[in-house]
C-alpha cells in the first residue's frame, strides 16, 4: 500500500486511525506550533469581543425586561391584595401629583436613599409596604428599610 491509497482492509483501517494518524498530528503540532498558538489566540480574542458584545447588549435588554415583568408582578400582587395605594387622609401628598401607582414616590429608582428617606413620613402604611417590597427586590438599602421600620413601629 502506498502513501497515498486508502486502506481496504479493516485491519488497515484500524492502524490508521489509531497509529498513522496521532503519529502525523503529533508531528504537524511540533512543527506548526507557533501557528497553532496564533490561530488559538486570535479565536479566543474573537470569542471574548462577542460575548463581551452579547452582555452588553443582552444586559440592558434583560434589565428592561426585569424590571416591566417586576412592575407586572407587584400590581398583580396589589390587585390580589386590594391594597389601596391612595395617601390616608391625614398624610400630606408628596410632591409630585404624578405619582405611579405602584410606587407612590416619582421616579423613585433614580433617586438616593437620603432623598427617599425625606419623603417616607408622608405616605399611608400600605404605600410604605409597597415602598419596601419594591426596595428588597431591587438595591436593599438599609437607610431606607431602617426608615420604613421606624415609621410602622
Amino acid at each position: 500500500m502506498t502513501a497515498k491509497e486508502t486502506p481496504t482492509s479493516p485491519a488497515d483501517q484500524l492502524v490508521e486511525t489509531l497509529v498513522y494518524g496521532p503519529v502525523g498530528l503529533a508531528l504537524d503540532a511540533v512543527d506548526n506550533w507557533s501557528s497553532h498558538v496564533e490561530r488559538g489566540r486570535s479565536q479566543v480574542t474573537i470569542g471574548r469581543f462577542l460575548a463581551k458584545t452579547a452582555a452588553n447588549k443582552g444586559g440592558s435588554a434583560a434589565e428592561s425586561l426585569i424590571e416591566k415583568l417586576v412592575n407586572d408582578a407587584s400590581q398583580v400582587v396589589v390587585d390580589l391584595l386590594g391594597i389601596d395605594l391612595s395617601p390616608d387622609d391625614e398624610a400630606t401628598p408628596g410632591p409630585d401629583a404624578s405619582v405611579s401607582p405602584l410606587l407612590p414616590i416619582a421616579d423613585y429608582d433614580e433617586l438616593t436613599a437620603a432623598t427617599i428617606v425625606t419623603q417616607l413620613a408622608g405616605l399611608s402604611t400600605a404605600q410604605l409596604d409597597v415602598v419596601r417590597a419594591h426596595e428588597e427586590a431591587g438595591r436593599s438599602r438599609v437607610t431606607i428599610l431602617r426608615k420604613i421600620d421606624q415609621l410602622q413601629a
